[in-house]
This record gives C-alpha cells, sequence and structure tokens, in this order.
C-alpha cells in the first residue's frame, strides 16, 4: 500500500493472512493503549451481499445492540493503517479488541 500513512512504530510487512498484509510494531503494545479511528466507507447492512469481502469492514452498533451501519475499508482511498489488524485466529490468540465509545467515535481500538 504505498502512500499509505502508518505510525513510525508499526510496519506493513508480508504476511500469510489477508491480501498477503499485515502489520507490526516493534515494540509491546501497552495494556489499554488505544489506535484509531478505524476509517472506511459508511455503508448499510441491506447494501452488503454475499460476493463482498467482509474481512475488512467493521460493524458500529447501537446501545441496544443493533448493527446501524458498516464500516468498509476495502477501498484503500477511503480506509487507513487499522485495516490491516487481522482478526486472531482463536479467541485464545486475542490480543487486541474493538471497542467503540461515544466519546471518541466509532470503532476506536483499544
Amino acid at each position: 500500500m504505498l502512500g499509505m500513512y502508518v505510525p513510525d512504530r508499526f510496519s506493513l510487512k508480508s504476511s500469510r493472512v489477508q491480501d498477503g498484509m499485515g502489520l507490526y510494531t516493534a515494540r509491546r503494545v501497552r495494556k489499554g493503549e488505544k489506535f484509531g479511528p478505524f476509517a472506511g466507507e459508511k455503508r448499510m447492512p441491506e447494501d452488503l451481499d454475499e460476493n463482498m469481502d467482509y474481512r475488512l469492514m467493521w460493524e458500529v452498533r447501537g446501545s441496544k445492540g443493533e448493527v446501524l451501519y458498516i464500516l468498509d475499508a476495502t477501498n484503500p482511498r477511503h480506509s487507513n493503517w487499522l485495516r490491516f489488524v487481522h482478526e486472531a485466529p482463536s479467541q485464545e490468540q486475542k490480543n487486541l479488541a474493538a471497542i467503540q465509545d461515544k466519546n471518541l467515535g466509532p470503532a476506536e481500538w483499544g
């Protein structure tokens, strides 16, 4: 992804997942450290179809858990470096969580 800003402490490198690119860090991420917001094009759930690649999409939910809209980061022109943070293969390997805070904006990472 030439031209996409990535903070100095991170780098994009070859990966076996998601189009061969992954985000790596040069130092440990501290507990509670936040990144974001996740950027993408706003889409309504009913506008999506089964042929779309959902790996770069995040749901933004309301206070009752309902999906309000989707942030779609498949287009690099409308996304940012957080599109390269991939889901862990299992719950045991999970070390990062997406949080949504009305004071921080949708899909803030923490």
